[in-house]
């Protein structure tokens, strides 16, 4: 009698767990592990916005673009003019490395400060 009832409550509680999704795939993404160092950084573009944040290409030569996902929301990113990169950490940034996206506000506001995840680097541009 309790076993059963251990084996009831152990499947509601795993009915109620998320079902975590598939990433789907983004066309010219490379998932391979590559890195950049973050003084390369030299721009960014907008990029299309993923299932868990805003996304950002950033650039690091002429053929060069990473595809950056905040976890979340980050406010300013779509009105600003200018971003950095957190440089305390190393100096490089990986395929999955988390850092963190200074997002500057208007004047005399603290500006944000979002973690981003590096998703891949993106194929050349033809």
């Amino acid at each position: 009698m309790i076993r059963t009832a251990a084996i009831i409550a152990t499947s509601a509680i795993a009915a109620c767990a998320p079902v975590e999704q598939p990433a789907e795939p983004i066309a010219g993404l490379s998932t391979e592990r590559q890195c950049f160092f973050s003084r390369q950084v030299n721009g960014y573009a907008d990029a299309p916005d993923g299932p868990r944040g805003d996304r950002i290409y950033i650039t690091t030569g002429p053929n060069d673009r990473w595809l950056v996902e905040t976890f979340g929301a980050c406010p300013e990113l779509d009105w600003t003019y200018a971003i950095a990169l957190d440089t305390r950490g190393p100096s490089s940034l990986c395929t999955g490395d988390t850092a963190t996206l200074i997002v500057p506000r208007g004047i005399d506001r603290t500006p944000d400060r979002c973690t981003v995840t590096v998703l891949g680097k993106m194929a050349e541009r033809r």
